[in-house]
């Protein structure tokens, strides 16, 4: 096969652009401060409270199997993910830094294989504007790719369920390919509450929508998904974390229906960037009149992040971080429809499908009570009718400017948000400076037992990057006790 000029030149690029994500991650990561929970899975598991000066450190691979069985017994199913908490805090921060930057490269290349094989080459810039995307528009960035906790809770649980979903499509087939399959099934479905019953929706509606291999094929992997969802929810650990983090001893029917009503309008609210190409290519498809499976097919994996997001108001508490892992792999339908709707969209459907997303998505704000982003969607919908309705008056003028190329138009969109992501890293260092100032100011209050300073420095507590953990601005008796024990009973240098 000959290799074109523009073959090399999206080799050339993607390999700067991996290569820059990589160590920008990298440099974050690394001087990313352990904060709260970190400082609580580097001790051998108990429980959640920390027992001042009893506190034993992890010191071997046997405590670490230790704290996993103890996590799972008293604390919660989430076994799997915390297991490799507990081994990246005691390897040290390096190995924790290379890993997650690794993760990240990672997950911004299974959204881009996500996208269907013949759209790949219609932009040169297809990939650093998807790791643009994921800088921006993820949400509680610092707390889901930073945090040590939060990290592989979310970036590398929600990297494995992008990779269970790219093996679950993929159309190779022989036995190897299919062992693969299984095992990224299993293991996503193991690793949080939500990502067993999403794949199940996700293979149900391929099963019988867009089916490319056997059906035996389909049902296995419906199969695998039930070994890791009951690892997750049969854990003697839930009833406790439900008790002791979410706050809730029984959560009733009509709580679970409001905390997932707030879930949902977060996740419209949150992802209302990442809905707006999925809204289009379903209107335009709709106006296409393409049957049925076809409109399913391409809509399955935004049906079942939106049941996610449903699923995660069992939990009785809204947590921001948590709707992370149904935001990003929302981000494979999101890119696969923007460039299919731009690749073969055309006629009045097009500009019809656009306009029908914007009022559906500032409909849906308003529903949500998010005032804000339905304003500004609906202000999108305003000056795009006001443009067509321009381009149609000057459509008998010759006029002798060029549309701009979808390259140049890349680079504008790239240069725009590498600004955004410069400012949030300059300011990252500076709340780190803040970060370790405060906890210096805490400790040594907590050593001269004077209170009043411990409590009323959390006051100075305000973050300014996006990329900063918000985490570490919660102050908390929890993050007091795990502060006193770390760096005031055990002596570590902050």
């Amino acid at each position: 096969m000959v290799r074109t000029t523009t073959d090399r030149r999206i080799n050339k690029i993607d390999m700067i652009t991996v290569s820059a994500v990589f160590l920008l991650v990298l440099l974050l990561s690394l001087y990313t401060p352990l904060i709260t929970d970190d400082l609580h899975f580097k001790h051998i598991w108990n429980g959640f409270d920390a027992d001042i000066g009893s506190e034993v450190r992890i010191s071997s691979i046997g405590n670490l199997f230790t704290s996993a069985g103890n996590y799972y017994r008293y604390s919660g199913g989430r076994v799997v993910c915390h297991f490799f908490v507990f081994a990246v805090i005691y390897a040290g921060k390096w190995v924790f830094a290379i890993i997650n930057a690794c993760f990240f490269v990672l997950a911004g290349l299974l959204i881009r294989r996500g996208i269907g094989s013949g759209l790949l080459s219609e932009n040169m810039f297809l990939l650093p504007l998807i790791y643009m995307s994921m800088f921006l528009l993820l949400p509680s960035w610092g707390d889901s790719v930073l945090w040590v906790s939060g990290s592989v809770n979310y970036l590398w649980a929600g990297t494995v369920m992008l990779w269970a979903v790219s093996m679950i499509d993929s159309s190779r087939k022989g036995a190897g390919n299919y062992i693969v399959t299984f095992i990224s099934v299993l293991l996503a479905s193991s690793v949080n509450e939500v990502f067993g019953g999403m794949l199940i929706i996700f293979i149900v509606i391929r099963l019988f929508s867009s089916r490319i291999k056997a059906a035996g094929y389909y049902i296995a992997s419906l199969l695998c998904t039930l070994p890791g969802m009951g690892l997750v929810i049969l854990s003697p650990g839930n009833s406790n974390r439900q008790v002791m983090v979410d706050g809730n001893s029984d959560i009733g029917i009509a709580k679970a229906i409001k905390t997932s009503y707030d879930y949902l309008s977060c996740f419209i609210s949150w992802g209302s960037v990442i809905l707006l190409p999925v809204l289009i290519m379903l209107f335009y498809m709709i106006l296409h009149r393409e049957k049925i499976k076809k409109i399913f097919a391409a809509m399955a994996l935004p049906i079942a992040c939106f049941a996610g997001s449903v699923a995660l108001g069992l939990s009785g508490v809204v947590i921001q971080r948590a709707l992370f892992s149904v935001i990003l792999p929302l981000m494979i339908p999101a890119w696969s429809c923007l460039m299919d709707f731009l690749c073969r969209a055309e006629g009045s459907e097009k500009y019809k499908s656009v306009y029908l997303a914007l009022a559906s998505l500032t409909l849906l704000n308003l529903i949500s009570l998010s005032f804000m982003q339905a304003a500004v969607a609906g202000l999108c919908l305003v000056i795009m009718v006001l443009v067509r309705y321009l381009m149609k008056v000057g459509s008998g003028r010759k006029s002798g400017r060029k549309p701009g190329s979808p390259a140049r138009l890349s680079l504008i969109v790239i240069a725009l948000s590498g600004i955004i992501v410069i400012f949030n890293t300059v300011t990252f260092f500076i709340d780190v400076q803040d970060y370790d100032s405060y906890i210096a100011e805490v400790a040594s209050a907590m050593k001269r037992n004077d209170m009043v300073t411990v409590y009323s420095a959390s006051s100075q507590r305000n973050a300014v990057s996006l990329f900063f953990p918000a985490e570490g601005t919660i102050v908390s008796d929890y993050s007091l006790s795990w502060i006193f024990q770390y760096y005031v009973v055990e002596g570590n240098k902050i």
